[in-house]
């Protein structure tokens, strides 16, 4: 079902509802056990509601039905915290590895719901943002959703009992949010009338700021797609249904969008239907993209390695095409080869080599001249790696000083440091390029590539 507008019927609709619901006789005790539970745990909700805006109160009652309060579970929806989501949303969090604090895991689940962001925390903008976190499917089916109400007078029986699929004689065993809210005493934190001028305000003058993830197929009552079926309806490559929900339609006209535009380098779009950094930076503009161009490279190693592989720029093999010449022939030696081998991986370890040497320091990277050799050796050398897709979905995350790694087939690759980061683009400083960007060129040399053609990740050594 389309996500319902919250007006001022749907708002008395809440109210009421909120006003008049009760526990059902022979449901007090578990009721009053989860509402026990959630405050003995207050402290930890008012941590994550300090930090992201959102209510304690409501993030413990989601808490409750997504994960029966359960502190090694992921908020999104129970899934355990020892990996990463495997149910909808899949995948989550998309910012480092696990296991995952429950807080880490917190704040995820609110921003990817748009909770963080929302700002009508009356009563009826709280149980309007409660509902659409678990769906709106129960309207479609006439009537009241289990995820705000069971256990109350207003619902009996009904419930999705798996993702997609209702069954009309289930009855939840869960106390419905509402009811948990209302036994915490809550009863929302701002006017409705402060909440209209809130919103107001917010439609007229926010930038639609890239959410940090990729929009595409199987998104529902996503705020973020919400945003982007507006804009696409603007730019003409609609119509498409204003809904929230990322069906064939919206991908067709991200598609149609991305045919006829250009990203802020001037390269073409990948017609691939979904909605990157790229995309949505060609769409809403560059300003609302997250970059980590301005960003001061981390650490002074990696600071010393940027200046070293930057006063490297211009040295070119010698002969051409012969993997050899003085410069080159260091970089090699420095890795335990010697002239005549592809070279990029040598480069970034001499770099290294010579900044740590600066320093006085142990040099913590990879001793390999072998592209993919890095790449898997990395992680155990205490390094950590950004896969493609995380770097994709929120190109914040990569920085300068970090060593982007291509996979080019067969066994082959090609690698260089990142110098800085502006959108959906990198710019680097490489070694064994040419102007066409190739691996076995002949130069150190500067570029400008794309993070999605980045096809491995980046590796990074800032914890050193």
């Amino acid at each position: 079902m389309a996500k319902p507008v919250l007006d001022t019927k749907l708002r008395k609709e809440y109210t009421d509802l909120f006003k008049t619901c009760k526990i059902k006789a022979g449901k007090e005790a578990a009721a009053a056990k989860i509402v026990k539970n959630i405050q003995a745990n207050q402290s930890r909700y008012e941590n994550v509601a300090a930090s992201t805006g959102v209510p304690w109160q409501v993030i413990a009652v989601i808490h409750s039905m997504e994960a029966d309060l359960n502190f090694k579970k992921h908020l999104h929806n129970g899934d355990p915290l020892t990996a990463k989501t495997v149910q909808v949303p899949k995948g989550r969090p998309i910012h480092g590895n696990p296991p995952f604090t429950w807080e880490e895991s917190a704040s995820d689940a609110l921003a990817y719901d748009g909770l963080t962001t929302w700002k009508d925390w009356t009563l009826s903008g709280t149980l309007y943002k409660i509902e659409g976190f678990n769906g709106w499917g129960s309207r479609s089916h006439g009537i009241n959703t289990p995820y705000l109400w069971s256990f109350s007078q207003h619902y009996t029986k009904g419930k999705y009992v798996a993702d997609g699929k209702w069954s009309a004689t289930a009855v939840s065993a869960q106390c419905g949010a509402a009811l948990l809210l209302k036994s915490l005493g809550y009863d929302g934190v701002t006017t409705e009338s402060a909440a209209h001028a809130e919103i107001e305000m917010m439609e007229t003058t926010s930038p639609a700021f890239y959410p940090g993830y990729v929009l595409k197929s199987g998104l529902l009552d996503s705020p973020h797609v919400l945003l982007l079926q507006k804009q696409l309806n603007a730019r003409g490559v609609g119509p498409v249904a204003e809904d929230g929900d990322f069906g064939p339609n919206t991908k067709n006209a991200v598609m149609a969008f991305q045919a006829q535009s250009k990203d802020a380098s001037g390269n073409a779009l990948i017609i691939d239907g979904e909605v990157g950094a790229l995309t949505w930076a060609a769409l809403f503009g560059t300003a609302t993209v997250p970059s980590a161009g301005t960003k001061e490279v981390p650490t002074q190693l990696l600071a010393k390695v940027l200046a070293v592989a930057k006063s490297q720029l211009g040295v070119t093999e010698d002969p051409a095409g012969s993997n050899a010449g003085a410069e080159v022939e260091a970089y090699l030696k420095s890795t335990g080869l010697s002239k005549g081998y592809p070279w990029c991986m040598a480069f970034v370890y001499w770099c290294f080599n010579q900044a740590s040497a600066e320093l006085k320091i142990p040099n913590p990277c990879v001793k390999t001249a072998g592209v993919h050799d890095h790449w898997n050796r990395a992680e155990s050398n205490g390094a950590y790696r950004l896969r493609c897709h995380d770097a994709v979905a929120n190109p914040a995350m990569v920085f300068p000083g970090m060593i982007f790694t291509i996979d080019t087939g067969g066994g082959k690759g090609h690698t260089g440091f990142v110098t800085a980061v502006n959108g959906g683009s990198i710019e680097t400083i490489e070694g064994n390029t040419n102007t066409a960007q190739g691996r076995e060129g002949i130069a150190v040399m500067k570029h400008t590539r794309k993070i999605n053609a980045i096809n491995l990740g980046f590796v990074d050594y800032s914890k050193f």
